[in-house]
């Protein structure tokens, strides 16, 4: 039996929905909004207030010790058994715009390396990767970062997703429309940045490959150069137009299957009520065309 301080999956019995219970979590330390209590402990220096390493990209200097560009180490109040953190830039950055593109070229790598180690895990069916940034998008450090999740199955949505992807992609349809419609922000050689045509809260972005990719793992030099200048032109449109919206970016990918994988990025300005809270059903007043007239001067 776990013991109780142990995280553990549960499932809601009305809905049969997965609920990872895990009490540890409310013992961090809150650093956003100048609460923080002490040193930030992802900044260089502070490497012994993490757990141990298990990734890095360095340009000098040992393991757990300054000189990294990139670093990944275990969470210290995991959600599951398998959850860690990568921190993407040394400087004590809080806004992931101002994170130079060559940080996040590393920073791929490093997402692409911990997938593949996370996945290896007997129990692991999915490693999600996910970033909040800001106080109301759940982030307790305001230090850059992203965190990546083993799960033992396909979250609700990515099963939603795939289920909805049998036959025809709709990742493919969206970016095939997209510009011709007003909702595209940009349009690369490899990605396409835009609008979905029904957001489920305003402003939703989704970052997605132009030709049906089903491996984000295996990405060439060229794409992923592009996809390492596109993150920051992206955080920092929604920066520029929503005035330091808080907001939280997914990556959507599932291992083994013909699924199309994207990035999708939710400002927080919207909010669940009722309906959302209650029925899964959202409401928004925002039109995707609006929401890309708004951000595409800023991209």
């Amino acid at each position: 039996m776990d013991a109780p301080d142990e995280p553990t999956l549960a499932f809601d019995p009305s809905t049969g929905r997965p609920i990872l219970v895990a009490p540890q979590r409310r013992h961090r330390p809150l650093h956003t909004h100048g609460r923080a209590s002490g040193p930030c402990p992802f900044c260089p220096g502070e490497e012994h207030q993490t757990p141990s390493e298990v990734d890095a990209v360095r340009a000098a200097g040992d393991r757990n010790e300054p000189g990294w560009r990139v670093r990944a180490f275990p969470n210290l109040y995991p959600a599951s058994h398998w959850h860690e953190v990568i921190v993407e830039g040394a400087e004590h950055e809080t806004r992931p715009h101002r994170v130079p593109p060559a940080i996040w070229l590393d920073a791929l790598d490093v997402y692409r390396r911990r997938i593949s180690a996370m996945e290896a895990q007997r129990d692991v069916q999915c490693a999600f990767l996910f970033k909040n940034v800001g106080r109301e998008a759940g982030a307790s450090i305001e230090h850059n970062h992203t965190q990546l999740l083993g799960l033992t199955l396909l979250p609700p949505r990515l099963e939603l997703e795939l289920r909805a992807s049998r036959g025809a992609c709709p990742w493919c349809a969206e970016v095939e429309s997209a510009p011709t419609e007003g909702r595209a922000l940009f349009v690369g050689e490899h990605h396409v940045v835009l609008c979905p045509r029904y957001p489920k809260l305003p402003h939703e972005l989704w970052l997605v490959p132009r030709r049906h990719d089903t491996n984000f793992l295996v990405q060439g030099p060229a794409a992923s150069e592009e996809l390492s200048t596109l993150l920051p032109r992206l955080f920092g449109a929604v920066d520029a137009a929503l005035d330091g919206a808080a907001f939280n970016v997914f990556l959507h990918r599932i291992p083994g299957e013909d699924f199309h994988w994207h990035f999708e990025l939710q400002p927080r300005t919207g909010y669940l009520a009722g309906l959302e809270l209650g029925g899964d059903m959202y409401i928004n007043s925002i039109s995707s065309r609006e929401s890309a007239d708004l951000l595409r001067p800023h991209f």
